[in-house]
């Protein structure tokens, strides 16, 4: 991309019979007559009919949460799972307050289409029963975040969700970069988020609209400040121009303990009281064997632990299990990452007093002014071209089409690189982005890091069918890192597939 490249209304929405955002959430809005928050294990067992109040409740009692992930490909067995982690788990002394599930790519697809289309290895929801049958596993609150918002089943997965008593529903951040194989409809999916999008906003029951930055555009970012600056924007979006709640997850990237509290310590400032969803471990520090991988795990756990005591935020904790580098983890080897969280916290009291806090608010400082700055500045400059800033489907239709490398291109804090057209000098540097020169070669002689170095060689981006090449890309290095065996092979060989495609030059290029 030139210097001074200039983007264009044409260049991100050309003209024609789009819908008006306020009409799509007013269609969501009347779907809450029919749709509402229904009662589940969770809110029966605890007496709390939402997560945010007893997020709020335990900020209160000084209690850390623990969140839990999981989901086999078979419903009988997820649900068995549920409950032999919380059951075990309580009998050695570790409370699960949450679960989250690892859902199959294939329920983003509406459900009529499922059939024909490609299926992953996580689990398959077909409508209400499945997801009670999971609601009522355990007295913990569940989390349906993977393919449920930002695709085009959202309106129906959010209904089914919402009827079977969740009351956190994501993912906001793969709206904006993940793709599913043969489907390209990003208006229809467009339409459906914003949909479900206010029947959320419409509850009596509060439901926190969840996004995982590391998911979304935070992990093609290369400036930490412009991760921040997107959940503003997001905010913006699911909280001031449709009335929803909005919680941040961050954690997969965030290898190092200074930026990780301090971005954890940002968040807490611009939430205005909201709680967080969940911390998620920083997976990419699982590079050995189990032993080794301990290491990790308690690297990252100290830092979310003592940003929790330090100043809580609602975050639920997530210990991954040191074998998820190799394969998907069995339920003993959950219940050992919980209990490693659960003793790790009592032990961490005397680390509290050793942390000198002055060089983490000063990032954090940096990080709430550049943040900012970048929001503004991508609010200023929509407007400017004339997107309506003050319409939800414009918005996220635009940011989305805009791409996460122009977005920080156009309007990041850092200075233009000289020797690198398109880059910008980070103000913070991300974590992970620093990192990859350092990886070893062993990982990049692995299929996932073949893939991904293959994709990196490829003609820049000119259309926006050619765009799902660089989202594919980020598709499968994340997932891939997660499935083994013949899961790894069926990700792998599918984006090989869609990548080798000649696609069409549909309109000028952005990023």
């Amino acid at each position: 991309m030139k210097q001074n490249t200039k983007i264009t209304r044409a260049d991100l929405i050309p003209s024609g019979d789009l819908p008006r955002g306020t009409e799509l959430l007013r269609m969501g809005q009347k779907l809450a007559g029919d749709w509402n928050v229904g009662i589940s294990g969770f809110s029966r067992e605890t007496g709390f009919s939402n997560e945010i109040d007893y997020k709020r409740h335990m900020i209160g009692s000084g209690r850390m949460m623990q969140h839990a992930h999981l989901g086999f490909r078979d419903l009988s067995r997820t649900v068995d799972a549920i409950r032999q982690v919380y059951d075990t788990c309580a009998s050695r002394g570790a409370q699960i307050d949450r679960f989250g599930m690892c859902l199959d790519w294939s329920m983003g697809y509406p459900r009529d289409h499922r059939a024909s289309k490609p299926r992953g290895t996580g689990i398959l929801l077909e409508g209400v029963a499945d997801f009670a049958a999971l609601t009522e596993a355990s007295s913990a609150a569940m989390h349906f975040g993977d393919f449920m918002l930002g695709f085009p089943a959202a309106l129906e997965n959010t209904c089914a969700a919402l009827a079977a008593g969740a009351t956190t529903i994501g993912n906001l951040g793969q709206y904006f970069t993940f793709r599913l194989p043969g489907y390209d409809d990003d208006v229809e999916t467009t339409q459906n988020t914003v949909k479900a999008l206010g029947l959320i906003a419409a509850q009596s029951t509060p439901v926190l609209v969840h996004s995982n930055l590391d998911d979304g555009y935070a992990a093609v970012f290369e400036d930490l400040s412009s991760a921040l600056g997107q959940a503003l924007l997001e905010k913006y979006i699911v909280t001031d121009l449709i009335g929803a709640p909005y919680a941040v997850c961050y954690g997969h990237h965030f290898t190092e303990p200074l930026t990780r509290i301090a971005f954890q310590r940002a968040l807490a400032a611009i939430s205005d009281g909201v709680p967080g969803s969940q911390v998620y471990g920083a997976t990419v520090l699982y590079k050995g064997n189990h032993a080794e991988n301990y290491a990790g795990l308690s690297s990252y756990l100290l830092s979310d632990i003592v940003a929790q005591k330090l100043l809580p935020t609602g975050h639920a904790l997530n210990p991954v299990p040191v074998s998820e580098n190799e394969r998907i983890p069995d339920v003993a080897e959950i219940c050992d990452a919980q209990c490693h969280l659960s003793r790790l916290s009592e032990l961490a009291d005397g680390y509290v007093p050793l942390f000198d806090l002055s060089q983490i608010d000063q990032t954090c400082k940096i990080l709430l002014k550049e943040g900012q700055g970048f929001a503004d500045r991508v609010l200023v400059g929509l407007d400017a071209i004339g997107i309506d800033i003050k319409d939800p489907f414009e918005m996220l239709l635009a940011l989305r089409r805009l791409g996460g490398r122009a977005l920080e291109h156009q309007f990041g804090a850092g200075a233009l690189r000289q020797d690198a057209p398109g880059r910008r000098k980070p103000i913070i540097v991300r974590p992970l982005s620093g990192n990859w020169k350092k990886m070893p070669r062993p990982l990049f002689n692995q299929m996932p890091g073949r893939i991904s170095l293959r994709l990196r060689r490829r003609q820049p981006v000119s259309s926006p069918r050619r765009r799902m090449c660089m989202s594919m890309e980020k598709c499968c290095w994340i997932w891939c890192s997660r499935l083994r065996g013949l899961a790894l092979k069926m990700v792998v060989y599918l984006v090989t597939l869609i990548t080798s495609l000649r696609w069409p030059k549909t309109r000028p290029s952005m990023s």
